[in-house]
């Protein structure tokens, strides 16, 4: 029985992780198309490109306002 439980609660954790996911990248995808839709999204991004593209758009967007 204690298998079964531990089996269901890390069904649990990895529904709500996929759930989360899925609402983040739901976000970065509204915030897309609502602040910068001519920006290119890439699939992937790695560290430093998110570095520099914040640096770009974000940070220079957050000082105007």
């Amino acid at each position: 029985m204690n298998i079964l439980i531990f089996s269901v609660k890390i069904l649990m954790i990895l529904g709500v992780i996929l759930i989360i996911g899925v609402l983040f990248f739901g976000y970065l995808k509204h915030l897309k198309k609502t602040r910068f839709p001519n920006w290119k999204f890439p699939d992937y991004i790695s560290v430093g490109y998110a570095e520099y593209l914040y640096n770009k758009y974000v940070k220079r967007t957050i000082k105007k306002s």
